[in-house]
């Protein structure tokens, strides 16, 4: 093995680490059903805070029903 090939290997557990820790921040930063329904009151200023936690709700009712039919 050369030198270059043995730089490889810190190199790709830290491009690893890098994307884990965007995609946690992106679920707990943009996915989450808080900053849904932030976003959605922001763009959507007609509908009310509670409609869009009714929304929400309903979506992720709907995910967790796939998820209990996949078992």
């Amino acid at each position: 093995m050369s030198s270059l090939e043995l730089l490889l290997i810190p190199a790709a557990l830290t491009i690893v680490g890098v994307i884990l820790f965007f995609t946690a921040w992106i679920e707990d930063s943009v996915l989450s059903p808080r900053s849904l329904i932030a976003y959605t009151v922001r763009t959507r200023s007609r509908i009310s805070p509670e409609d869009v936690e009714r929304l929400v709700a309903a979506q992720s009712e709907r995910l967790l029903g796939n998820l209990n039919r996949r078992r």
